[in-house]
């Protein structure tokens, strides 16, 4: 029997990544395993006539003081690593002992105040045109990378971390539709849905609202019907899903890591 590897794990794992927590997860469990790092800044850009623009970024254990020194309107990142990411799709290596003339004082000096030994920013680009997608990452504080393997990581890694924030997209399209559907409910189905979303059982909903545990499930079974869902425990999902707002993702998304 076929050993599984750590690539193995990443590959498989990436399905289950559907919201935020589970990001983290991923991050923090099959991603770290195979790429050890300190701290990771990864999103995705799509092409316009001027460039790109930020439509995702997520950071984990990044401090904050370092993000607002790079962030800039829109979500981009004010970073000579990213820049060059952008420009041709190579992988990217910058070590503190072996800086370059041209890197831009004022990041190198965000940079340094970190305590970051190194960065490696890896790419992915799909689609062509207007179309094209560019997914990047940067992780901080690797073990240093020879330009030999840079590539090999990039093409590793790279189409399981697109992968990951392509499903939180798609997933975010998703919520955005059903909060559309939920909308549209009458008052007394946004009541009911309320304490669905909290765990309550129908002769409680029922106490809650003056009404009798029958009326709620015949109320509940009508509404179940018009979102499309077989039961309970899936309207709960559909509920959680479009609370949570996980259609707002365009904003930067931070996870601190005790120890760091």
């Amino acid at each position: 029997m076929k050993t599984e590897t750590t690539e193995d794990v990443l590959a498989g794992s990436v399905r289950h990544v559907v919201d935020a927590e589970s990001l983290k997860t991923w991050v923090d469990g099959p991603l770290q395993a195979v790429l050890p790092h300190r701290a990771m800044l990864c999103g995705q850009s799509v092409a316009h006539s001027g460039g790109y623009a930020a439509i995702q970024l997520w950071s984990f254990g990044v401090p904050s003081t370092y993000l607002a020194a790079i962030e800039c309107a829109g979500g981009n990142l004010r970073s000579p690593i990213q820049t060059r990411l952008m420009r041709s799709g190579e992988p990217e290596y910058f070590a503190v002992d072996h800086v370059v003339p041209e890197i831009d004082g004022a990041w190198l000096a965000s940079f340094r105040s970190t305590g970051w030994r190194n960065l490696l920013g890896l790419a992915h680009f799909e689609g062509e045109g207007q179309e094209l997608l560019l997914t990047t990452a940067a992780f901080y504080d690797v073990k240093p990378v020879p330009e030999s393997h840079r590539h090999f990581l990039q093409r590793k890694v790279m189409p399981h971390v697109h992968a990951a924030l392509s499903g939180l997209r798609r997933g975010a399209a998703e919520a955005a539709d059903w909060a559309a559907v939920l909308k549209a409910l009458t008052p007394a189905e946004h009541a009911i849905t309320g304490w669905v979303l909290q765990g309550k059982t129908n002769k409680e909903i029922g106490r809650l609202l003056c009404k009798s545990a029958e009326t709620v499930k015949r109320q509940l079974a009508l509404l179940m019907r018009r979102v499309g869902v077989r039961n309970r425990t899936e309207l709960a999902h559909l509920l959680s899903l479009v609370d949570a707002g996980v259609n707002k993702i365009s904003t930067v998304r931070q996870f601190p890591r005790s120890g760091h």
